[in-house]
């Protein structure tokens, strides 16, 4: 079974400490025009850990279902953490079909420890390439080009490039186009992409 965990998780700790102290503050004070902000603190602390042990699973499922992918289908996961991406993948193949992961820290099973701007695959190697909630954390933008490049080298033609991220997403569109990716789209990844104040999107591509 996979294990769920509240991503950086100082991040919500500060908030609902920020929404606390605000409250305080405005009753200490019996300055009210502060409680309000503490509940936006409260909101936002809220909607981070929802999204961050509901939603995003619930995203992951949603964006996965959409990629059109055959049983046969070999798909690649960069950057796979506790392997959210690869068990929804999973659930759409059969043999041969297969879905590999990669990650900086860990080997086991399908997962392997690469570095996304240096693959160790073939040209055209797979159908499918996703990139959730770990590209943002490559440095600095000339890594992260680098790790589209490579994405792209290891996508077969016609092969999907799928990146659910917090950031960058304009970049990402802009190195691709430059790249000579096809049918470049960001959209927004809705209510199960609400980190606090940070909004999730969804970019596809095509090689």
């Amino acid at each position: 079974m996979m294990k769920r965990s509240v991503d950086a998780p100082l991040v919500p700790i500060l908030l609902g400490l920020a929404g606390i102290l605000e409250l305080v503050a405005g009753m200490a004070g019996h300055t009210w025009i502060t409680v309000p902000l503490a509940f936006v603190f409260f909101a936002c602390t809220y909607l981070y850990l929802r999204t961050s042990l509901v939603g995003k699973y619930k995203l992951i499922d949603r964006v996965v279902g959409e990629t059109r992918i055959a049983a046969t289908d070999q798909v690649l996961d960069l950057g796979c953490g506790h392997g959210a991406v690869m068990l929804a993948v999973a659930k759409h193949l059969r043999a041969p079909g297969k879905v590999t992961g990669i990650d900086i820290w860990k080997k086991v099973a399908q997962l392997q420890t690469a570095d996304m701007t240096a693959l160790p695959f073939n040209d055209n190697q797979f159908d499918a390439v996703f990139a959730s909630l770990s590209l943002h954390n490559v440095k600095p933008k000339q890594a992260r080009r680098q790790a589209l490049t490579e994405a792209l080298r290891v996508l077969k033609p016609g092969g999907r490039l799928v990146i659910i991220d917090i950031e960058h997403s304009g970049e990402y569109r802009r190195a691709l186009a430059t790249l000579g990716a096809q049918e470049i789209e960001v959209t927004n990844a809705g209510l199960d992409g609400v980190y606090g104040v940070m909004v999730t999107r969804v970019l596809t591509a095509s090689k």
